[in-house]
């Protein structure tokens, strides 16, 4: 087989996986927290300009950029809590020129959702904490105190920015997690 011949298979046999949906669920970005008002994924992916405007222009830094084991996803930016929250400052909005992220106000932002693990989480286990929820952006409205002392989750509210997770003191695993609504 000469080499036109192959890349044409290989090209196609690409093209056919895009098509059947091959990278669509693992690499295409579905576990994937984005940043603030980003679109749908399926409309992020396509829009997004793999600039990295957004990264560059973070003041905490907690936007990154996925690389080619995400496969369709690479160059697209994405937020990983435990390294970095968001604070909501919307710069990264303010530079996507592309149209991936679009304004929204501060509390209607939904990246991702928190949950908070009742068998890790240290109030649950008769520790004094509150970390989460006194660090909330949105105090007292995205993580309530149950009977004044138990985190719980209001998904109405939460945004998604990870500031809980990344603060939780629980140890070696964290009780406070972000996962990615996709909805």
């Amino acid at each position: 087989m000469d080499r036109r011949t192959f890349s044409k298979m290989a090209l196609g046999g690409g093209l056919l996986g895009l098509f059947l949906g091959a990278g669509k669920s693992g690499g295409a970005g579905k576990d994937f927290i984005r940043p603030p008002g980003a679109e749908p994924e399926e409309i992020f992916l396509a829009t997004c300009a793999r600039c990295g405007k957004c990264a560059e222009i973070c003041p905490l830094g907690c936007i990154k950029i996925a690389h080619g084991e995400q496969g369709l996803a690479i160059g697209t930016p994405y937020i990983v809590p435990l390294e970095g929250y968001c604070d909501l400052c919307m710069k990264c909005v303010e530079v996507c020129t592309a149209g991936a992220l679009k304004p929204v106000p501060k509390e209607k932002v939904r990246m991702g959702l928190a949950e908070i693990d009742k068998d890790i989480c240290l109030a649950r286990k008769g520790e004094d904490c509150r970390v989460c929820h006194a660090a909330c952006p949105f105090y007292d409205k995205a993580i309530k105190l149950e009977n004044y002392k138990y985190p719980t989750v209001d998904p109405d509210y939460c945004t998604g920015c990870g500031r809980c997770e990344n603060v939780c003191i629980a140890s070696p695993q964290k009780a406070a997690t972000v996962k990615p609504r996709n909805d």
